[in-house]
């Protein structure tokens, strides 16, 4: 044999085994897509996962992920009745509109036949709107926002290849997540493939596509595509829970340009799984502006399976009332990140975490062994658990400040939200002690005080009676004028002797563990764990 003939075919076999060792290794490590069908009734038939070797290239960008993945894109157009609002009906022609904080003169009288004195303006109109969606299986399953559909009486999808579909189903919403869920009656359809945003990396490159624009001519600009990066993770804009503070925000942050009509199209990856849902946007402009949010994909599917199972999202709760932890509060609890959740009350008598229990100023840092950053991810983690389950939360006790591991059995969600923590008004500016405060027990308290401060006489604790910004609880943003202090450290707090005696202790740079009691809206009280650090003098 030639030595040119014996190098080549050492050459082929070294070949053969390359490759199949490399299978081998890939189904050992499971690097190969997965395509999931329905189980029951419940799953729509995700697809998992994007062929092997999809991506962008060096070569063309974003050409052929973008071929791939925008024939699942839909555009969305939504049609509604309502009454048109009185006091906004404007005297002006169409399109002219007065600018910001104009005001007509004193004695101004619009036109006997303006449109604010019209009564066909107050009439029943037809409002449309558009949005966009994703196609998530080939039996039709499509995701949107809740706010895309929310009050709409027609739904048509139009399809990247042209075709419509009137008045299709609505499966379900959930205003919760921002999630909705429509059902086409369709054939031949492309599914777009499903990846992991728990997977996805801050800086990676991820392309939003949808259908920006309104649905007036000359209509949505459909299948638009553009590009950027994922910016951050478990973003919390407060865009839902200034509605409902049991709705979870754990958004995507991402660059890519998203405007209206975007909202319900996929974010997806450089391999063309879609990661998340576009949402929403911070904006003073009501345009794009550099930051853009996305639902995680995650969060995403266990809504929609519990849509297609049970026709309503089936959400467990713990049943406490919390808030992030930051910087203050990890040093008074000697985490080594600032990250958990910590609770400032129950939501009720017989909450979960409280028959487990839990204490109030105690710190969630972690879910069934998974660690979590804050209140949104907390809140999606116990989301991925069903009502009746047991999950095990990692705590930091503010007793004692050790870790401890708690069961809880969680219970369905209902309707009621749970308290909300109210900080009081803003504090004026004179000094106060090591904290920053001025507090009074209730021998100091003069009569009209108690009712200044909605303070019963023979209170226990010490009440604020001023607070100044520079000082320790002001700089953590606090404003506890009129609030009782009841707890510091874990001891209680009966006199202003026994608040003397504890905060003569205090050193510049030691972290402080804070437990109020603020007034309530309805009367009652509502207790706040507070960390803060002491600054310098």
């Amino acid at each position: 044999m030639s030595d040119s003939l014996r190098t080549r075919l050492n050459l082929l076999i070294a070949t053969a085994i390359a490759f199949a060792f490399g299978v081998g290794l890939a189904s050992v490590l499971d690097l190969t897509p997965v395509s999931i069908a329905a189980d029951g009734n419940r799953d729509p038939g995700w697809v998992i996962g994007a062929p092997v070797g999809a991506g962008m290239t060096m070569a063309n960008g974003f050409a052929d992920v973008t071929e791939r993945v925008a024939p699942a894109v839909v555009t969305i157009y939504l049609t509604a009745e309502r009454e048109t609002s009185f006091p906004n009906a404007s005297p002006l022609p169409p399109g002219f509109e007065p600018p910001p904080g104009f005001e007509f003169p004193p004695g101004f009288e619009f036109p006997p036949d303006s449109a604010r004195n019209r009564e066909e303006e107050r009439q029943p109109q037809t409002v449309e709107w558009s949005g966009s969606g994703f196609i998530v299986s080939e039996a039709g399953y499509v995701v949107t926002n809740n706010h895309v559909v929310a009050g709409a009486e027609r739904i048509d999808v139009e399809l990247h290849d042209g075709r419509v579909f009137d008045n299709v189903e609505l499966v379900g919403r959930d205003p919760q997540t921002d999630v909705a869920l429509l059902r086409l009656d369709a054939d031949d359809i492309a599914v777009l493939p499903i990846g992991s945003s728990d997977g996805t990396a801050v800086g990676e490159w991820v392309l939003a596509i949808g259908s920006p624009g309104f649905r007036t001519a000359p209509g949505p600009l459909l299948s638009s595509v553009t590009a950027g990066i994922v910016s951050a993770k478990g973003r919390n804009i407060s865009i839902l829970r200034n509605r409902n503070p049991l709705a979870i925000e754990d958004f995507i942050q991402t660059d890519a340009v998203i405007n209206r009509g975007n909202s319900g199209g996929p974010l997806v990856n450089a391999a063309g799984e879609v990661i998340g849902i576009n949402t929403a946007i911070l904006s003073t402009t009501g345009n794009y502006q550099g930051y853009g949010f996305a639902v995680p994909i995650e969060l995403a599917r266990e809504v929609v399976d519990d849509l297609i199972e049970f026709g309503e999202v089936r959400r467990a709760l713990i049943g406490v009332a919390i808030t992030d932890v930051d910087a203050a509060d990890a040093a008074f609890y000697g985490l080594d990140r600032v990250g958990g959740a910590k609770i400032q009350t129950f939501s009720f008598e017989d909450s979960p975490a409280l028959l487990a229990g839990l204490e109030g100023g105690d710190v969630i840092v972690g879910v069934a062994g998974q660690p979590v950053s804050g209140v949104s991810e907390l809140q999606r983690r116990i989301r991925a658990f069903e009502p009746g389950e047991t999950v095990e939360l990692d705590v930091v006790r503010r007793s004692t400040l050790e870790r401890d591991r708690a069961r809880v059995r969680l219970i369905p969600a209902e309707d009621d939200s749970p308290p909300r923590v109210a900080l009081r008004p803003e504090a004026p500016e004179p000094t106060g002690d090591v904290l920053g405060l001025e507090v009074r027990d209730d021998a100091g308290l003069a009569a009209r005080e108690h009712a200044r401060f909605g303070i019963d006489p023979g209170f226990t604790g010490v009440v604020v009676v001023d607070a100044d910004s520079r000082g320790a609880v002001g700089r953590a943003g606090i404003r506890p004028e009129g609030a009782l202090i009841v707890d510091i450290n874990g001891e209680e707090v009966r006199s202003a002797a026994d608040y003397e005696r504890i905060i003569a202790g205090f050193e510049p740079g030691d972290a402080v563990s804070l437990q109020f009691s603020f007034r309530t809206r309805d009367g009652g009280r509502q207790n706040a764990f507070r960390s803060v650090v002491i600054p310098e003098r």
